[in-house]
């Protein structure tokens, strides 16, 4: 009944996960049967962890691969290696700072000599070795800008080494479907950083077959939407060859303090819908995963995303999702390559993409 009411819908695919230990239940070939049923292709999230611990992923993700034949299976289309992944605050970025020295040593010989050239004194940790940047240089530029430029040159490294070779694994086992991640605010060209650093474009995109962004930095009315059309052009001017389709989109219905999403609520989320609609549309997206389908009240989250009322009926942005996606879902050519190219640096400042951002944003709306 539910993938009946996503097909009309207009929706052509769900997000679906699948824990190592649930390998026994057979519940995946039972929903992949009833997709396949309804011409719905999956978008396989694989747990329960990420590819920076992969060699405790591999042994319990390898058997929901194998034993269930999937590299046969034409109804999955991609497999989902991480959900939400990030690099945290400083705190957190200290269980990579082993592998930072190291880096260090070997690009420059000495932290000495790196600091020479960054002209920057790095903070150090009781044996003296280097820590990493911390949240105040990872979202502010200053006078630590080479230091942090080189550390997030080591972070894209890392996550290319991650990331690349568990996609180099599981096409070992099955060379038929794309691999890839939602990938949280990677590619959000208003997140500064401050509260966790973030996953970037730059090396990733070479660790995957498509860049997954999330639009949770996008929430709201076309002013705070419409940066989504910057960051597929960022997207496309980092990997052009590679699809870019929103992992995940959504704002929650419920109405704090009360026991209902309201009109006003329900209003707002179709009001977003279009909004994002239009910037999917004008930045040639090449797909939506809303997050997510039922309707209700969440008691994990306390929200309601829903993108249908709980007995089936339509809420206002079901109207919306009727009305667009079939333009979405439609094989399309892209649109014509730009005729005005705009010079980016996002090696210029501290702050990264962000920094960019605030560098050429006024340029790119012009």
């Amino acid at each position: 009944r539910d993938l009946d009411r996503v097909k009309a819908l207009g929706l052509n695919s769900v997000s679906v996960f699948c824990y190592g230990r649930s390998l026994e239940s057979g519940n995946l070939l039972d929903i992949l049967r009833l997709c396949l049923e309804r011409n719905l292709k999956v978008n396989l999230s694989l747990r329960p962890g990420t590819p920076m611990d992969w060699d405790a992923q591999w042994p319990q993700i390898r058997p929901i691969i194998e034993e269930y034949l999937l590299a046969q299976n034409d109804t999955i289309f991609a497999y989902d290696l991480a959900w939400e992944p990030n690099l945290g605050p400083q705190r957190d970025r200290t269980a990579y700072d082993d592998l930072w020295n190291k880096w260090i040593a070997n690009r420059y010989g000495s932290l000495a000599k790196a600091e020479s050239a960054w002209g920057w004194r790095a903070e150090r940790d009781a044996s003296g070795a280097a820590v990493n940047p911390s949240d105040e240089q990872i979202s502010r530029d200053g006078e630590w800008r080479k230091m942090v430029v080189d550390y997030r040159d080591f972070v894209g490294e890392l996550l290319k080494e991650r990331y690349g070779r568990a996609r180099r694994d599981i096409l070992s086992v099955d060379p038929n479907h794309l691999v890839s991640f939602r990938m949280s605010e990677a590619g959000n060209p208003t997140y500064d950083g401050s509260m966790f650093m973030p996953y970037e474009f730059p090396k990733l995109a070479e660790a995957v077959d498509f860049l997954a962004p999330e639009a949770y930095g996008r929430i709201g009315t076309w002013d705070n939407v419409k940066h989504g059309m910057f960051e597929v052009a960022w997207a496309r001017a980092v990997a052009p060859d590679k699809p870019v389709v929103w992992a995940e989109v959504g704002v929650s219905a419920w109405e704090p303090g009360t026991d209902y999403a309201s009109k006003q609520r329900l209003k707002y989320q179709a009001e977003f819908f279009n909004a994002f609609y239009k910037m999917a549309k004008e930045s040639d997206s090449d797909g939506i995963f809303f997050w997510w389908y039922p309707g209700g009240y969440r008691s994990n989250e306390q929200s309601d995303y829903g993108i249908i009322n709980p007995d089936g009926t339509d809420r206002p942005s079901s109207g919306v999702i009727r009305r667009n996606a079939p333009q979405l879902t439609a094989s399309r050519k892209s649109k014509t390559r730009a005729k005005i190219i705009i010079n980016v640096n996002p090696r210029a400042r501290a702050d990264g993409l962000f920094g960019m951002y605030q560098t050429v944003k006024d340029e790119f709306w012009d």
